[in-house]
């Protein structure tokens, strides 16, 4: 009995985790036998045969190729720029002046508003894409990298500063590590809605990617492909946000993470 409480207390998670995963599906078979009409929806047996089918006949990779680099390259520049920005944000009151009106300004704005003007100045290859998941994704990280900086204790600031560290040293050795977990939360948030800047920019312009075939699906009145690209789009969501706190615990071993999970 023992072995099993210590088994289930080392990975509590990862059984939590299992249990709602089999919940939420014996719910879907569920509403699937209720509904029963595969115009309107269908099961995950059905999604999950569709699934297989796309890996199996290969049809799925170029649209995984496609949606994969859109992602990364945005997403990697947004990560780069928003953890600068923030940190900027958090040391300087003049940076912090001059930036957090456009700021403001560009978070209330819904990327599928600007999404057709970067169509239209950009074109419908590669670079319009990545510009549309940076603005997408880079308000979050800017945003929690910025609360970061400044819930860095002062006392921490000013024991470097009576030790003579130099400003540089004092960035990171002081407020980028103290800051780490709200950048942690800033990416984990950055990773959603990046994924929600790929469909949407694969909407507006392109002729691959998982978003592009979503929508191929529902102009078809295809159920299961439908339900299966979107799935495939919160799997990668959950699996990326599951891996950023698996960074967080190698680089933050300090930090208590069992709090944010």
């Amino acid at each position: 009995m023992g072995a099993i409480q210590n088994l289930y207390r080392s990975h509590h998670q990862l059984t939590h985790g299992t249990l709602g995963l089999l919940f939420v599906t014996a719910f879907w078979h569920w509403a699937d036998r209720m509904v029963a009409n595969e115009s309107f929806f269908v099961g995950p047996w059905k999604v999950l045969r569709t699934t297989i089918s796309l890996f199996a006949t290969g049809t799925i990779y170029p649209h995984l190729r496609t949606s994969g680099w859109e992602f990364l390259m945005g997403y990697g520049i947004a990560a780069m720029i928003g953890i600068s920005l923030g940190m900027a944000f958090g040391m300087s009151k003049l940076v912090r002046e001059f930036l957090d009106p456009w700021l403001g300004g560009l978070y209330a704005t819904p990327t599928v508003a600007l999404a057709p003007l970067i169509i239209i100045w950009f074109g419908i290859e590669l670079t319009p894409k990545i510009i549309i998941v940076l603005l997408t994704a880079v308000i979050d990280i800017i945003i929690n990298t910025y609360t970061g900086v400044i819930n860095v204790g002062q006392e921490f600031r000013m024991l470097g500063m009576a030790f003579c560290v130099p400003k540089r040293q004092i960035w990171f050795k002081i407020l980028l590590p103290g800051s780490l977990p709200y950048i942690v939360t800033g990416l984990r948030l950055a990773t959603s809605r990046a994924i929600v800047g790929v469909v949407v920019a694969e909407y507006f312009g392109s002729s691959e990617g998982l978003g592009w075939l979503l929508f191929k699906a529902l102009d078809t009145y295809n159920m299961p492909l439908m339900i299966s690209c979107a799935t495939l789009l919160a799997g990668t969501g959950i699996v990326l946000n599951q891996g950023i706190l698996a960074v967080e615990k190698i680089m933050a071993p300090w930090r208590d993470t069992k709090l944010q999970e």
